[in-house]
């Protein structure tokens, strides 16, 4: 007799969510910026709630002391130190933390300031995932994040230094990659004309 698909144990998720960066071109604190009513971090953070991820891990560095106290309990705080030498340092620094956790099939790796993005397209990511292939967001430029990283990527990912991101990961496994497209991934804030977009 066939095992049915839902016999299958579902792969277990951490989230990581990027919130460490000093924004120099945003003019500071993008993640506060006030959309709708709600510091930005807020926004991302809601898009993620409903998703059947076992824990939240987010990544603070400029302003942490300012943006923590607007974090829900119920997520992990991670401040990254060396958050000034860029992106890759909180992503090694997180994933450092969630690795000593143990016991996850993947990662969900997302960012502060894609605020469009929806419970529902992250749902697609992990649907995608079979816990072997990354999923990554196709973008025009080529892959990157929001994507889901299998456990057997968790070196790599601990490996990333300075500015360099989690696509230099995604590129190296070109043969491992799963790529949907998400249209509301298309918009990240990076300045206050941004900002207007989801604001006006």
């Amino acid at each position: 007799m066939m095992t049915s698909r839902t016999d299958i144990p579902k792969p277990k998720l951490a989230t990581l969510l990027l919130a460490a960066g000093e924004s120099a071109r945003f003019g500071g604190r993008k993640q506060l910026a006030d959309i709708n009513g709600k510091p930005m971090i807020e926004h991302a953070l809601d898009a993620l709630s409903g998703m059947p991820t076992s824990d939240t891990f987010v990544v603070l560095g400029a302003y942490g002391d300012e943006i923590a106290p607007c974090l829900d309990s119920g997520v992990t705080i991670i401040t990254n130190e060396k958050w000034a030498t860029g992106m890759g340092s909180s992503i090694a620094c997180g994933m450092t933390k969630i690795a000593r956790n143990g016991g996850y099939d993947g990662v969900l790796i997302a960012l502060c300031d894609q605020v469009n993005l929806t419970g529902d397209d992250y749902t697609r990511l992990i649907t995608a995932f079979d816990g072997k292939q990354i999923v990554a967001t196709r973008h025009q430029d080529g892959l990157g994040v929001p994507a889901i990283f299998p456990k057997s990527v968790f070196d790599d990912l601990q490996g990333l230094a300075g500015p360099i991101g989690a696509r230099k990961i995604i590129d190296s496994h070109a043969d491992n990659v799963t790529a949907l497209s998400l249209v509301n991934a298309a918009l990240d804030i990076d300045t206050q004309d941004d900002l207007k977009q989801v604001t006006d």
